[in-house]
């Protein structure tokens, strides 16, 4: 394995890699000091450093990369590798415009590699299980997404909080893996209405901090979603459906209630944070699995380009309900 990007989600990624049992060959970062604290924080064997990822590719040819970069640089990235006919799994988001998203599943097409894409929060067992039971139609839902993001937070990482790196704020960042639980659960959307604020940090992001949706699907089904970085602390994410028997279910990564009764709860074991989720060991293993068993990837380029339609949508919207556009 290789991987690119050796900033805050890094380390999450190489616990996996290493919990798998693979052996991570290379490390490629812009800034080569962060590569060796990576390795050092990790107990990484003496991997090959590199700053220039193309560099790395054609010296290491790694089975599978993985990239951790700044969200513009994704895509690039994953064709540069996928030309090369090596397998990438990339962090969220897969893409920052329709035009990039086109370009990476055009890429993963032509290519003999698989691309995965890591919504791992489709693995937290109370999220598959509330899937199971919007099977039966629901009334309506909605979630939530409440976390603190200060300026110290932005100020770490210059891509941060900008338009042309990170693609948006609170939306294509912190809040994409609910949403895209939402469309994984409810069904893809074909419509959103959104209104988007900067209420906390205008003086440090050109990007919203908060954000307000209704999306809908052609069969008039309606839910609302809410995402904010403006929090005092953060608060576990939260999924609530109202289902057509009238039972109230609410999921969070550790908890799972009916009608207000605490059905399941989960000790904090994994390598995520609790308010995210510990879904990445177990995607990052199934990836593996099927490149190894060469057969194609459930989460792949144009299963991570819905949730980027809608995010891309409700940056078009300003108030109004618009079609959320496809390929």
């Amino acid at each position: 394995m290789a991987l690119v990007g050796c900033g805050a989600i890094s380390k999450t990624h190489i616990r996996a890699i290493l919990a798998a049992g693979q052996t991570v060959a290379a490390l490629c970062d812009v800034e080569p000091g962060k590569a060796h604290a990576l390795a050092e924080a990790t107990g990484l064997s003496a991997p090959a450093v590199f700053t220039d990822y193309n560099a790395m590719l054609d010296a290491v040819r790694p089975d599978i990369v993985h990239i951790c970069t700044p969200h513009d640089l994704h895509v690039p990235m994953a064709i540069a590798a996928l030309e090369r006919g090596i397998h990438v799994l990339c962090e969220k988001p897969l893409a920052v415009s329709r035009a990039q998203l086109r370009e990476v599943i055009e890429a993963e097409r032509r290519s003999t590699a698989m691309l995965g894409v890591c919504h791992q929060n489709r693995y937290e067992p109370n999220m598959r299980r509330l899937r199971e039971m919007v099977k039966t139609q629901p009334q309506g839902g909605y979630a939530t997404v409440v976390w603190r993001r200060d300026a110290a937070y932005y100020r770490s990482g210059a891509w941060r909080g900008t338009r042309a790196h990170e693609g948006g704020g609170v939306l294509i960042n912190q809040a994409i893996h609910t949403l895209d639980l939402m469309q994984w659960i409810f069904g893809t959307p074909t419509h959103v209405t959104a209104h988007l604020s900067n209420d906390f940090l205008r003086d440090v992001i050109e990007v919203e901090d908060t954000a307000a949706c209704t999306f809908e699907s052609e069969i008039g089904a309606r839910w609302q979603f809410f995402a904010t970085t403006s929090g005092a602390v953060d608060f576990p994410i939260r999924i609530c459906v109202r289902l057509a028997s009238g039972e109230l279910v609410e999921a969070q990564n550790h908890q799972f209630t009916v009608n207000h009764q605490v059905l399941s709860g989960e000790d904090d074991t994994g390598e995520g944070k609790w308010v995210w989720g510990d879904g990445h060991q177990s995607l990052i293993r199934d990836f593996y699995e099927h490149v190894q068993e060469n057969k194609p990837f459930w989460l792949d380029a144009e299963e991570g380009a819905k949730v980027v339609r809608m995010i891309l949508a409700a940056y078009q919207s300003n108030g109004q309900r618009i079609r959320i556009a496809g390929e």
